[in-house]
Order: structure tokens, then sequence, then C-alpha cells
């Protein structure tokens, strides 16, 4: 069975069950809207995604402070997370689905992936790469946020000890820049196991990054003269 299966089928209503409490947390920043905050002119994001948006919580933040108003969608594993989030943001579209296989039609002005891709299997990795590409507009932002440790590495989900499930940890950022039609806007690294906005080291094993990146499929290209 594949990780996103689990995900689909148990594990993304268990991890909502132990974080739903603390996800709307006011005294802890959230690094995506904190980054999104620092483009300052925002007239151009109508069109929002968030892609493992839990129950919308965020999407509903970003709704609320944008001046312009289109289509805010947000898919996550959790049926029960999703459903919860029909509830509380009727305005917000919300839909049941993996990375790999995204129910939604773009393309969007933001993309919004934060601490997902991790939990992807790599069996779906590219595809899961290929399915984000598809929802970002040309000339659109994509926030990636996740793990940063110092080499890539693998490690066994500590809620699954005894299944072969892994949380894979890398510079997800990289990959997009490596196609050549994304470039990065800016970069925040933070400790992830201290959620406060200071200045502070952060080892490999706690290191996480948010990162803006812009695409354009012709814009960063050089000719030659």
């Amino acid at each position: 069975m594949k990780q996103d299966d689990i995900f689909s089928r148990k594990e993304g209503n268990a991890w909502f069950r132990r974080n739903q409490a603390s996800l709307d947390n006011p005294a802890k920043i959230d690094w995506p809207l904190a980054v999104f905050e620092m483009l300052g002119d925002t007239k151009g994001v109508r069109n929002v995604a968030e892609l493992g948006c839990a129950n919308g919580y965020r999407l509903a933040r970003l709704y609320s402070n944008l001046p312009a108003k289109g289509r805010f969608v947000g898919v996550d594993a959790s049926e029960e997370a999703i459903s919860d989030g029909r509830k509380r943001y009727p305005h917000l579209e919300l839909h049941t689905g993996t990375l790999a296989e995204l129910p939604v039609s773009g393309p969007f002005d933001l993309v919004i992936v934060n601490f997902v891709l991790h939990w992807v299997d790599r069996e779906t990795l590219v595809r899961s790469i290929a399915e984000i590409d598809r929802l970002t507009a040309d000339d659109g932002l994509l926030l990636i946020g996740d793990f940063l440790p110092d080499v890539p590495q693998r490690r066994r989900y500590h809620h699954y000890s005894d299944t072969k499930v892994y949380t894979y940890k890398q510079d997800y950022a990289a990959i997009f820049t490596s196609f050549g039609t994304y470039k990065e806007i800016v970069r925040v690294t933070f400790d992830h196991d201290h959620p406060e906005a200071h200045v502070r080291f952060a080892g490999s094993a706690s290191r996480g990054m948010c990162a803006m990146l812009n695409k354009s499929l012709n814009d960063y290209y050089i000719e030659p003269t």
C-alpha cells in the first residue's frame, strides 16, 4: 500500500484529530502567511489553491485579507478535515484528494504546499510535482514550506513504527527551480520545533523553510545574441 493511500484512508484523519485544536493559533507564527505578506502588493492574486489545506483555516485568513476575491480552493487527504472546513468556511471550495491526483482544475495565481511533500510516497513524487505545476499559473506564485535538513533524509514515521511509512525531508523548492521555469523570490528558514518568530539557530533535524517562487514559462530563459 502506498503512503498516499495510508494518509487517504486513515492517517489524514488521525493527523487532523491530533492537531485540529492548534491549527489556527494566533500566538503561533504562520510562515506561509508571513512570507506572503512580504510581497506587499498582492492585487494580482485573486485565485488561490492550498494543497494539504487541513480544514481550510489558512485559506480563510487569506480570503479575509486579499482585496480581490476569486476562487479559493483547498485539497486535503482527510475527509474529516474537509467536512469540518465546509461547515466553518462555506465560502471556500474544499475537496478531498492527494497531491498525485488533484481533483481540481486551474490555474491559480497562488498555490500553497506547506509541509506536505515530505509525506508523499516516492513512487508518486514526480506526479505530485507535475500536479502542483499544473495548477500554478504562468507568472503565478508557488509557496513551498517543508523541512530542510543538510542532506536529503528518510525517517520512519513515528505514528506508524510497525509499518514502512516514512517522512522524506529535502529541499523541495529546489526541485521546481531546477526546471528553469521557477525563480525563488524569498526564503525563510526557522526552527520547526520552536514556532516563534525569532532569529535562532536551527540544526539539520529541526530546520524548516518557507520559500516563495515565481513561475514564468518564458522570462527565465536567456536567448543568445
